[in-house]
């Protein structure tokens, strides 16, 4: 496939990956209000017939929808029907009690760091049971790295990952040495829901947030088949989040943006 160099990070990346990297930008800058077709230009820099290509796809998959001049999310759409299911499950899954302590616990540490050691037990795994059956045989292994570029301040931080899970398994997750690197102020839960990884982070004490661009996570996946479905990152509720050093949401656009990258040379 063409490779062609990204105008935002200068690294060579397909067409078709290209492709996704200006989905998510539009779909970020229509998050949270509807924008006109020249905010959209000037929030993600595409050209005038890229932007427009992309937002006729979006249209045509009933991710926007255009009304007075304005384009905006639609509410009721999957932005890819491959991934839909696993998206639904989160969704219904947010409801559950371990997902809401999930995403209380960046902010009470923030207010009470010296109880973080009590609030991470929610996330410790039970022993695992001996002598089962081990499942599909793994084929290979990669590695990908959550990252997040140009951030201001940045103290606590929560994702969601979407993966296949009748074609990938979550093998290992390593924090990154930006924010959150020892326990308990780094988590990682896999069973809230069926193909979803959900992660955190956070700095501790009376401190300020870090700023720049740096590894949040690495998570390593297991693999069934040689032609998976990449994991991706969930935009949905309060998923992906970033708090600053004041407890405040950090906005998440065209300028700071949380990206997941395949670590090529992983394993050799």
């Amino acid at each position: 496939m063409p490779q062609i160099m990204c105008p935002n990070c200068g690294k060579t990346i397909n067409l078709e990956n290209r492709k996704k990297i200006d989905f998510n930008l539009i779909k970020r800058a229509t998050q949270k209000e509807p924008r006109t077709f020249t905010e959209l230009l000037y929030i993600t820099k595409l050209s005038r017939k890229t932007l427009s290509l992309r937002l006729k796809e979006l249209r045509e998959r009933a991710t926007l929808v255009k009304d007075a001049g304005k384009y905006r999310l639609n509410g009721d759409s999957e932005f890819e029907n491959t991934t839909g299911n696993l998206v639904k499950g989160f969704s219904k899954a947010f409801h559950d009690r371990r997902i809401k302590t999930g995403l209380m616990l960046i902010a009470l540490l923030i207010g009470f760091s010296t109880s973080g050691y009590v609030l991470a037990r929610f996330f410790v795994s039970p022993p695992q049971p001996t002598n089962i059956d081990q499942g599909p045989i793994i084929l290979g292994k990669f590695a990908v790295a959550l990252g997040v570029v140009n951030v201001k301040d940045l103290y606590g931080w929560q994702a969601a990952i979407a993966f296949n899970s009748s074609e990938l398994k979550v093998l290992e997750t390593v924090p990154g040495k930006f924010v959150g690197v020892e326990y308990p102020f780094f988590f990682n839960v896999t069973d809230v829901s069926e193909g979803i990884l959900l992660l955190g982070g956070t700095l501790y004490g009376n401190i300020s947030g870090r700023d720049g661009s740096d590894t949040l996570a690495t998570i390593v996946f297991g693999c069934f088949v040689d032609a998976y479905e990449e994991p991706r990152i969930i935009e949905r509720a309060h998923f992906p989040a970033l708090l600053d050093s004041h407890g405040s949401l950090i906005p998440i656009e065209s300028t700071t943006e949380l990206t997941l990258t395949t670590i090529e040379d992983y394993g050799t």
